[in-house]
């Protein structure tokens, strides 16, 4: 025989694969309902088997899988109920626990991968739709569920009051997914679905049953108090070691404001009654006039076993919010003193109050309470009492309308509760005063008074005030800027008067002037301010001088009289006045005195004036000052007036050489007689 050529073995050994791996799928395929398809590019276990090893083509497909690590294996689900045992008369909550134990067939060990449960839904119903229990929840998504832990499904169910204690058959149906196949180092997976049904036993059996017959509360709407409520055992057994707890529905009411709303009773025979108090708490905010207050029994029953039982609701109303009313508010309120406010507050009930405490709060700033809280006498619903709070208003504050707050604090059960209501009040306007007809007799240099009247604007009487007086500017001085005021009744006024100076650096014009009133005002001394304008003059001179155009001829001595006023308005006396005079002009006489001068006197002092005979005929000038007292015995002197004096020709009188040459031929003589007396001597 001639042998295969290798071309020929190579197809041998190809076909043995194929129909191995063929046959290795069809098995699997066979008992999968979904498969996802791998890429055509990696062989199969039982392919890849069958090639490498020459015995491999008489293998059975679970021996290949399982030599190439393959692993198989599917959930394995079980349904029980943990308390299958409910009462009648309304809504229970069984529970379906649900144990995945797994199974596998390929693979030594449970593999989460095939064994969990994916995407688990369950559903339940009366197995018999003739029996009184209902399944009230619908299909619920679980999950995953893995092995090993049971996972516990909630379910509610309804039985009626007239349902015969007994078993009833519920049936469970449950809906998932699972990987059945995982094939190593390869991307094909078998996934199947699959619905299991369940059949699970419930036990309607009464057992101790519990209603609320009677149920009140001492708490007001906004306070505290008790909520007192008495149940009965309606049902058939005693309750061992019973523990009633209470809750409430909706907002703005708390039970075991000092712990739990649980209450221990012990054992509780049918038909017997049981009182029971919770702390409980009201908000102010209560809407509505009742809320629900609901109560559960935990017991044991004559098994031992962990029983709670429906819950029991009933309305309970609480006792309305105590209520004040703040009625005639007003007070003296002014600005800037102290007042009070008053009124009238009165128990709109429903409660008899005592120890209550009446606070005042004010919006603004600018009014205070020194003593903010009042206290109440008892009151009796219907009852008030009057109030009186003292009150401070800043200086700073504007007259007008404040808000006033009130709040009433009473007892209510173990807490302060409160009432507030609001009230408007007029602060008026605080004392105030008017400074008008403010002049002066300011001048540059010079010293002069500021003016004016004061005037009371009320609306009280003022005595002991002082207005003081402040000018804005530092070249105006005052020798004492407090003017004590005389009492002055609303309406009243009064003149004032400042002595000032005024630098002579000072430039003339307008100048600001502060006024401050400083008065008693509640023990406090108190201002108002108010400005105005003063004007400073130009400075001139103390004293207006004219003379008739003064004329002295050269070589002659002339009396010049001048005439003098006094230009200040205030009296000067013991007046000083100098002359003063250049070559080739000279003063013979160059002091004159004037005793004084009332403002716009005038008097005429006198000069002896002598002109040289050398002095040209031409205007020269003479310099007056004055050196005076002023009205607050000031030593003054005055600027330097200059006036003109003319200077003519000398006076020919018609008769021999005038009297400068005679004068000069005399002196001639009297040198020579000397010179020849000397000279006899030498010799």
């Amino acid at each position: 025989m001639t042998p295969p050529s290798g071309r020929t073995a190579v197809a041998v050994v190809v076909s043995v694969a194929l129909l191995v791996a063929a046959g290795s799928f069809a098995g699997v395929a066979a008992e999968t309902e979904t498969t996802s398809t791998g890429s055509p590019d990696d062989p199969t276990p039982a392919t890849a088997l069958a090639v490498g090893s020459p015995g491999g083509a008489g293998l059975d497909d679970d021996a290949v899988g399982q030599a190439r690590g393959q692993v198989r294996g599917e959930p394995d689900l079980e349904a029980y109920l943990s308390q299958p045992t409910v009462p009648t008369g309304g809504e229970s909550t069984i529970t379906v626990d649900l144990l995945n134990t797994g199974e596998m067939e390929m693979g030594s060990e449970l593999d989460p991968r095939v064994t969990t449960a994916r995407s688990l839904r369950l559903e339940a119903e009366a197995e018999d739709e003739d029996d009184p229990i209902e399944v009230t929840t619908g299909e619920i998504a679980v999950g995953d569920v893995p092995t090993g832990t049971p996972r516990s499904v909630p379910i509610d169910v309804a039985v009626p009051d007239d349902a015969a204690d007994g078993e009833y058959d519920l049936e469970v149906t449950v809906r998932y997914r699972y990987t059945r196949t995982i094939v190593p180092n390869g991307t094909n997976h078998y996934d199947s679905s699959r619905t299991e049904e369940f059949h699970v036993t419930v036990v309607v059996d009464d057992g101790a049953r519990f209603a609320i017959v009677e149920a009140d509360t001492d708490a007001q709407v906004g306070g505290t108090g008790e909520v007192n409520a008495t149940l009965r055992n309606v049902g058939d057994e005693t309750a061992r070691d019973a523990i009633v707890t209470g809750s409430t529905s909706g907002s703005g009411v708390t039970l075991g404001a000092n712990g739990p709303p649980n209450v221990f009773v012990g054992d509780w025979e049918p038909g017997e009654n049981r009182t029971v108090a919770f702390d409980s708490s009201v908000a102010s905010d209560f809407a509505g006039e009742t809320y629900v207050l609901r109560s559960a029994v935990e017991y044991r029953d004559g098994d031992g076993a962990e029983v709670t039982s429906p819950s029991s609701r009933v309305g309970v109303t609480p006792i309305a919010e105590q209520r004040f009313a703040v009625d005639g508010v007003g007070g003296s309120l002014e600005v800037g003193h102290s007042g009070n406010v008053t009124g009238t507050v009165a128990n709109d009930g429903p409660l008899a109050v005592d120890d209550a405490v009446l606070v005042a709060e004010s919006t603004s700033p600018g009014v205070t309470f020194p003593e903010s809280r009042y206290a109440l006498p008892d009151l009796a619903p219907g009852e008030s009492t009057d109030f009186s709070f003292d009150a401070d208003v800043t200086p700073e504050a504007d007259p007008g309308p404040r808000q006033l707050r009130f709040t009433v604090e009473h007892g209510s059960g173990d807490r302060t509760a409160t009432d507030e209501s609001t009230a408007r009040i007029e602060v008026g306007p605080g004392q105030s005063f008017a400074v008008d007809g403010v002049d002066s007799t300011l001048e540059v240099g010079y010293a002069g008074s500021i003016d004016g009247t004061l005037t009371n604007d009320g609306p009280r009487t003022v005595d002991e005030a002082v207005i003081v007086a402040e000018p804005q500017s530092t070249r105006v001085t005052l020798g004492e800027n407090r003017y004590a005021l005389p009492e002055l009744a609303p309406g009243e006024s009064t003149d004032f008067s400042f002595d000032a100076d005024v630098s002579g650096q000072a430039d003339p014009g307008p100048r600001q002037v502060r006024f401050t009133v400083e008065y008693a005002g509640d023990d406090a001394t108190l201002t108002d301010e108010s400005t105005a304008r003063i004007e400073v003059a130009p400075r001139r001179p103390e004293f207006a001088i004219e003379a008739d155009d003064p004329v002295v001829p050269a070589g002659e001595t002339r009396r010049i009289t001048f005439e003098i006023t006094n230009q200040r308005p205030e009296t000067l006396s013991s007046i000083n006045a100098g002359l003063y005079a250049d070559d080739p002009i000279s003063a013979v006489e160059d002091e004159a005195f004037v005793d004084e001068l009332e403002p716009g006197e005038s008097t005429e002092i006198r000069f002896e004036v002598s002109a040289a005979a050398s002095a040209s005929e031409r205007t020269y000038p003479l310099e007056l000052d004055f050196r005076y007292d002023d009205e607050r015995g000031n030593d003054r002197i005055s600027d330097v007036t200059q006036y003109p004096l003319d200077v003519s020709e000398p006076v020919d009188d018609g008769g021999g050489p005038p009297i400068a040459t005679i004068v000069l031929g005399v002196l001639v003589l009297v040198v020579l007689a000397g010179g020849a007396v000397w000279y006899r001597g030498r010799q």
